[in-house]
Order: C-alpha cells, then structure tokens, then sequence
C-alpha cells in the first residue's frame, strides 16, 4: 500500500494549469479514478475522455501502476541473509520471484545452482559451466544481484568468479529461461590485479548484448588491466613453455622448446638484448613479463629455450647470473647464483638434452 501511494504521488505530482474547458462530468471522473486508482479505471476514463486535459496524468498514472503490478508479481522480497539461512552451504543465495511465487536461488561453490522453495526445499537444480582456460577451481568474488543491463523488465542474475589467481568471470544468469552469458579476462594476475585480455574483447568479433554489457564491467574495473598484442603472444608463449616443462628446474632431462611469434614482445627484447654467440645461432638471456627467458635465434628464428620467474631475493635464492656456449657451439652452460654458490645447467639444442649440475 504505501508503495502504490508513493506511485499515485508521484504520478500526480503536476496537475493541469487549464481546467475551464472541462466538463463536470469529466472533473468528477477523473477525481473518483484518482481516489480509487486501478488500471480498470485509468482505461475507463482514457475510452471516455482521449483527449481531456487530464489525459497525459491519467495515462501516467495507469503506466504507474503497471509497473507497481509487475514489482509485486516479480521483485522478491526474501533478504539476502534470508536467503542464506535457506541455502546450506552455498557460496551466496539470493531471493527470486517468478509469477508470483518466491524462491531461492542458492549458488554453491562449484557453481551449481539449486531452485529452492522459501522453506529450504529443492525445487530444481541448474549448472553454470566454468569459464576457464587453465582448468582452475572457480571461487566467487562477490554477492549475487539482480539487474536489468538492457533495460526493460527483463531481469538478470548477475555475479563474477574467479578462477585462481590468472582468471576472472563475469556472469549473466536468466532463471526463466535457464541462459547464461559469460565473459572472461586472464592473463598473468598476482591474486587481486591481472594483466591480460579477454577473448570477448577482440576486434571484429560480434557479441550480444549481454556479453557487451559484461565486457563494458571489465573495462571500468581498475584491477583488469589490457595488454598488447604482442605482450599477449609473449605471455601465451611463456604459458605454453611452462605448461610443457613443468619439472625443468627440478628433475626434467628434457626440454620442449617453444617457436615465437615474430610480433611477440618477447621477439622484440631478444632482438635487442646482447647475445652470445655459438654455431650457427645466438642465444640471449633476458626478463620480461615476470620471467627470466632465454632465447636463441638460427636463421632468423626465435625460440623459446628456457622460462622461470624472476628471482625476487637474490641474497637469499638461486637465479640465473650468466650464460654461455661452450666450445662446441651447440651446448648452452646456464650460471646459477645462490649467495656464496654457483651451480649450472647445461642445455643441449641439438638434443634439447638437460643436466643439472651441482
């Protein structure tokens, strides 16, 4: 009642300047529709009077309580921590009303979503695929809402997730229809900040406008930072070295060596970095992107050779201080520093042969 009240206020709030012209008749109607609004009798004095000066006000006020008809059917009145005590172990919970009828909407941690009814019973059970691009667990980063990106009465839920610390997803949920929408930003992400791209981002390609609306939030977030075209090939190489040599500093006697983009930033900072020279190729150490790499080149080829982070603590961990060939040009003697100690590896091109050296 007091919603409808503040409605009719509202939609009242400026009356007509000229009410000569009109009929008693027609005064008298349109006070007793204002008295005792209902959308029947809005109608009633629209069909008798189309053109009254009081029209425009009358329409509105139908328009009004349309929308006070739609909240009451639509809009959930279950609180957030309501919500909650319902919903067991869930990452978050949010009320959600469909034609009248409240329930529960209770997201768990692997993302599946559970339909309950306002006491705790299950009514239906939906899954929510995980975004991702590295396979990690995805944690949620904030409370679920409900919002209408595009306007309209058409509502969404909306939330976002993480996945590690390298991946972050946002999420457009419609319940009635059970379609979700997603876009998704990874790079390299040291826990709150990531640096990186989004596959929904790149030019040319067509998106709803959902999808666009989620986009639009990575934008306006400080901790997604966008990086170049040729950042982004360096880091998906660095990834891909990593990926395929997960043991070279520990037990690996094999290395699988990585071909680069010519566009990559990494191909850029080899050609510009100072080489050591062996038979029939050079090779380069250097850091980038949070990684010492070090590359060779052989007729006009970078590859990828060697990847691991750069040492934070020099007095305290190993890191690499220099490289060199040995005389046979092909073999590669990697110089490790670790306060008073030196160690080596010795990569083999040829073979792509690795030895640890103590």
């Amino acid at each position: 009642m007091k919603l409808l009240k503040t409605i009719i206020a509202a939609a009242l709030l400026v009356l007509p300047l000229s009410l000569g012209a009109q009929t008693k008749a027609e005064t008298s109607l349109y006070g007793k529709t204002v008295n005792k609004p209902s959308v029947k009798a809005a109608d009633k004095f629209l069909k008798k009077y189309p053109n009254s000066v009081y029209a425009p006000k009358v329409l509105q006020l139908k328009d009004s309580l349309l929308m006070a008809d739609y909240i009451a059917a639509n809009v959930s009145t279950i609180s957030h921590d309501d919500a909650l005590a319902v919903a067991g172990s869930a990452a978050d919970a949010i009320g959600w009303k469909k034609d009248g009828v409240e329930h529960v909407l209770a997201l768990d941690p692997d993302l599946t979503l559970r339909i309950l009814s306002p006491a705790g019973e299950l009514e239906d059970t939906r899954i929510i695929p995980v975004y991702t691009m590295s396979g990690a667990t995805p944690s949620l980063t904030g409370p679920m809402e409900i919002v209408s990106p595009l306007g309209g009465k058409r509502k969404y839920i909306h939330f976002a997730y993480k996945g590690g610390k390298d991946e972050y997803v946002e999420v457009l949920y419609l319940p009635e229809e059970d379609i979700i929408h997603q876009a998704l930003f990874y790079g390299n992400g040291d826990g709150t900040r990531i640096e990186g791209q989004s596959p929904e981002m790149i030019e040319g390609i067509t998106i709803s406008a959902e999808v666009a609306w989620l986009v639009s939030r990575f934008r306006e977030n400080p901790n997604l930072v966008e990086i170049s075209k040729a950042d982004i090939l360096t880091d998906d190489s660095i990834r891909w070295w990593l990926e395929k040599n997960p043991n070279a500093q520990t037990s690996a006697t094999k290395l699988t060596f990585g071909k680069l983009d010519p566009s990559s930033s990494i191909v850029e900072a080899c050609k510009k970095a100072r080489k050591e020279k062996g038979a029939g190729r050079s090779a380069a150490i250097f850091d980038i992107r949070g990684y010492t790499v070090i590359c060779t080149v052989s007729g006009g080829e970078y590859t990828l050779v060697w990847c691991e982070p750069v040492c934070r603590n020099r007095n305290r961990d190993a890191y690499i201080r220099t490289i060199y060939f040995e005389s046979d040009g092909t073999t590669l003697d990697v110089i490790y520093y670790k306060g008073k100690t030196t160690f080596k590896n010795k990569i083999s091109l040829p073979s792509r042969s690795l030895r640890h050296l103590k």
